[in-house]
């Protein structure tokens, strides 16, 4: 059986959902497998070891019938009955939904009318004019989907960090495990944990190289040998993306996860403070460049300090700053996840959620935490079953009953996602504000307004003395959605002058604030919250995404709301200061 990894088997419910949806079918049909690729992503166990175990219906959401489609896809790569739809509508369609602004509604109309099957076809038909007149397909989205296809064609070659991560911890974990190699780890943009990466880098220290690169050849999770020398293998894996399999000799693992950490900007930092110093740096070591002298290879510590260098973290390694902190010896105490005391952003079965706030309390209690914010939607984002004046009084009464149980579990706070309006404005008339222990503000919709409009909506709901937080601020979907156009240097300007705190939303697909924002909102003195979203109780877990990007963003446990004790953390609230 090859190996699939949670994504893998996540993005193929999705793609066959879809494709399902091309053909026609019944929608109650292709809605089950997006439940299904949703229930999977959120699993945080292996899929492939749920499966061996006989426990896939284990998984919310997952009933006999999928639970043995997984299986089948498992053993065969196929799903049941994907040769009888691809005879309706070629697989190749589904490439269509991937492009922003295009989902498998209007892939039906383009295929249906206009047997767009690929988006080679699809580029072709716009620029012959086809898609006029096509319902849906005015001139304007017709721009914003070539624009998208190119794009696209930028950011296929890359996959979010939450799906690249844990294929390479697994390619890691079976590696070390292997006669002959004392450790292996991941490299590159990984380990600098960027919020997308191309190809995956895996580093192993072993004396016997070819022994090595043979058994990585024969792993379950390979699929294909692009590439095989004696100490460099190139594969492709279950999940379709390429990993990279580099052998070093163990005394040269420090310069060696050094230089294949990079970024390639702070390897050529790093090398012109060491030519400065008659030195050199590559993979193999620091040398003294008249003598050939080895100086230092078996740790980063010791590669970094030969250069006059205090050891700088992967995730600042980008030659924004840190190579000169580091000659000062003064290298940032970043954020951990053990700083974290509370979640601020999190919805439940009242709204859009789909666990219960219990559920949600027992998760978080499990993570340790001090404090949950239950933060559903405000009544005017009806879609979601925004919460109405009653829907909150009987919540807040929960709320009070939960936090007099007198079980120890983490305290409960009454917060609220407003909508923020065309014009600024917010959910609940003052007097209804004033009542949450806290309101976070954000834009949902008006993708298209202008710059100064879509900035001028943020900058007014700061004014408002209950917005205490603006949650995702942009608005992106990495890879599915562009952000918002934003005057980003006005926001968090408004921000410091207002005590506003900015969040950092760590659900994968979002990580916004992005590192550079971070950067300038410390500059500025604006305080960050790292929430995660969470719609149900497993995707708590997501703040390890958001501690990533809040460390490349410089962000230290004492700039984070959240990583505050309860009553510091009120007391940082706009309508608590003082």
């Amino acid at each position: 059986m090859p190996a699939y990894d949670n994504a893998a088997i996540a993005n193929a419910l999705d793609e066959f959902g879809d494709l399902l949806e091309i053909a026609g079918e019944d929608r109650y049909r292709f809605l089950s497998y997006h439940k299904a690729a949703h229930a999977v992503r959120a699993w945080d166990e292996d899929i492939m070891s749920t499966a061996l175990a006989g426990r896939l219906t284990e998984i919310p959401g997952i009933g006999a019938k999928i639970a043995a489609t997984i299986e089948s896809l498992m053993k065969s790569g196929v799903f049941p009955g994907m040769d009888e739809v691809t005879t309706r509508v070629p697989a190749s369609v589904i490439e269509l939904t991937r492009i922003p602004g295009l989902g498998p509604k209007k892939a039906k109309v383009l295929f249906d009318e206009l047997a767009v099957a690929s988006i080679d076809d699809l580029e072709e038909a716009i620029a012959e004019g086809r898609l006029a007149g096509l319902p849906g397909f005015g001139a304007k989205t017709v721009e914003n989907i070539a624009e998208g296809i190119e794009r696209y064609r930028t950011i296929s070659e890359r996959i979010l960090l939450a799906d690249a991560l844990p294929l390479a911890e697994k390619l890691a974990e079976e590696l070390r495990a292997l006669r002959g190699v004392a450790e292996a780890t991941y490299a590159g943009s990984i380990r600098r944990m960027k919020e997308t990466v191309g190809d995956i880098d895996v580093l192993v220290a072993a004396d016997d190289g070819p022994a090595v690169m043979a058994a990585v050849r024969g792993l379950p999770v390979v699929t294909d040998v692009i590439g095989s020398g004696e100490t460099k293998t190139s594969v492709m894996t279950t999940s379709g993306r390429q990993a990279d399999v580099r052998v070093v000799a163990p005394e040269c693992w420090g310069a060696a996860l050094q230089y294949f950490t990079g970024s390639a900007e702070h390897n050529v930092h790093v090398r012109e403070i060491a030519k400065s110093r008659g030195l050199k740096v590559n993979e193999y070591g620091v040398f003294r460049i008249e003598t050939g002298e080895r100086l230092a290879c078996a740790t980063e510590a010791e590669v970094y300090a030969a250069l006059g260098l205090a050891v700088m973290p992967p995730e600042v390694r980008e030659d924004t700053g840190e190579i000169e902190l580091a000659l000062e010896g003064r290298v940032p105490d970043l954020v951990t996840a053990a700083d974290i005391r509370g979640d601020l952003h999190s919805h439940t079965i009242a709204t859009d959620g789909r666990s219960t706030l219990e559920e949600n309390r027992a998760r978080v209690a499990e993570l340790g935490y001090e404090y949950l914010g239950c933060s559903d939607h405000a009544y005017n984002l009806r879609m979601v079953g925004g919460l109405s004046l009653d829907d909150l009084e009987r919540q807040w009464a929960h709320i009070d009953e939960l936090n007099a149980l007198g079980d120890g579990g983490p305290i409960l706070l009454k917060g609220i996602e407003l909508n923020i309006d065309d014009e600024g404005g917010v959910d609940y008339p003052p007097e209804v504000l004033a009542r949450f222990d806290y309101c976070i503000a954000s834009l949902h919709a008006g993708f298209s307004q202008s710059r100064e409009q879509a900035t001028r909506r943020l900058l007014v709901a700061m004014e408002n003395p209950y917005v205490d937080i603006i949650g995702h601020a942009t608005g992106r979907l990495l890879g599915r959605r562009d952000p918002f156009d934003l005057d980003m240097e006005a926001v968090i300007a408004t921000a410091a002058e207002t005590g506003t705190i900015m969040e950092l939303n760590a659900h994968p697909e979002r990580l916004d604030l992005n590192d550079v924002h971070l950067r300038m909102a410390r500059k500025l003195g604006v305080r960050i919250a790292i929430n995660t979203d969470a719609h149900e109780a497993r995707q708590f877990s997501h703040i390890r995404w958001g501690i990533a990007t809040a460390r490349r963003g410089w962000v230290s446990a004492a700039e984070v709301l959240n990583a505050q004790p309860l009553e510091t953390m009120r007391s940082w609230l706009k309508r608590n200061r003082a």
